[in-house]
């Protein structure tokens, strides 16, 4: 076991529904149903979070970004898996997609303004196979 316990938070009854199919017999998980905007964890209650491909739905990156810091013990890490900017308008009819991707300068001032520190920015080496957009991991720690 890597970690002592994980949290999972979705919004989403069919999203949850099929995770705990896959996390039935991993008994250090636990899922939640919750907005990312308001999560349903207390106050400095974890060492790390980690945002995949969610961002991009939220209406208010910043006000996102802040709550994560609340649940984040000081020095705590976030982790951020996303979409590079891109131009496909469908993904906004078709899925509800919020943002078209985040740059750099985007994703690190925005981490800075809700209060993280050490910010960093990767994008990730593109698939020659995929058919989506371009990939970044963003990292950053709460204050300590």
């Amino acid at each position: 076991m890597f970690v002592k316990q994980v949290i999972g938070v979705d919004d989403s009854a069919a999203m949850l529904n099929a995770a705990r199919k896959r996390v039935a017999s991993l008994d250090n998980v636990s899922l939640e149903r919750g907005r990312l905007e308001s999560l349903p964890i207390d106050d400095a209650a974890l060492d790390a979070a980690i945002f995949f491909l969610v961002l991009h739905y939220v209406e208010d990156p910043v006000a996102t970004l802040a709550e994560a810091k609340r649940v984040l013990r000081p020095d705590g890490k976030l982790v951020i898996a996303d979409m590079t900017p891109h131009d496909r308008e469908e993904y906004r009819r078709s899925m509800g997609h919020v943002w078209q991707g985040f740059s750099q300068k985007e994703m690190t001032g925005w981490l800075k303004d809700a209060g993280f520190t050490s910010a960093r920015y990767l994008p990730l080496p593109a698939d020659p196979s995929a058919k989506g957009p371009g990939l970044f991991v963003a990292s950053a720690r709460a204050p300590v």
